[in-house]
């Protein structure tokens, strides 16, 4: 809920178009969130503090790459 509730902040913002890969990034967030669940629902207990520095990981992880991006473009 956090990554989704961000992701629309950042959009109605406009910091996509400076951070290119940051809705890559969001996008692989929720989706290691979905495959956390499916791992949960079989019984895999993953703790909270993984799943939230996964997010994290992701999101700062697509941030740099969209600074290091721009930078090579100019």
């Amino acid at each position: 809920m956090f990554v989704r509730s961000l992701t629309i902040c950042l959009v109605e913002k406009g910091t996509l178009d400076a951070y290119i890969f940051l809705e890559h990034g969001a996008h692989y967030a929720i989706g290691a969130l979905a495959l956390i669940m499916l791992a949960s629902g079989t019984g895999v207990h993953v703790p909270e503090v993984v799943t939230g520095l996964i997010g994290i990981a992701l999101i700062v992880w697509a941030v740099l790459s969209s600074i290091s991006y721009s930078k090579k473009q100019q």
